[in-house]
């Protein structure tokens, strides 16, 4: 486990090398934002600007670099989930 920036405002543990998936993405503010899920945990999300996504580490990073285009057509959006697991998560 290590301690990464969650993206909701404070930082959680998250598995090293566990498996990911893009759980949905949103706009605000002119900005695409990624919600990511640890597989391996319950209730394990991330918040990602889509913009930062090349500032994160290696395995995050090439995950989603294989997504982008998907990301950037709006594939997973889903502004309604988006805001369930924002509350969810502060």
């Amino acid at each position: 486990m290590v301690l990464r920036r969650d993206g909701f405002g404070g930082s959680r543990f998250y598995p090293e090398n566990g498996e990911i998936t893009v759980l949905c993405t949103y706009i605000n503010t002119g900005y695409r934002y990624v919600i990511i899920r640890y597989l391996d945990l319950p209730f394990s999300y991330r918040l990602i600007n889509r913009d930062g996504i090349l500032l994160l580490e290696e395995q995050v990073c090439e995950f989603l670099l294989n997504e982008v285009t998907k990301i950037d057509e709006g594939y997973y959006d889903d502004p309604q989930l988006a805001k369930k697991i924002t509350a969810l998560m502060k």
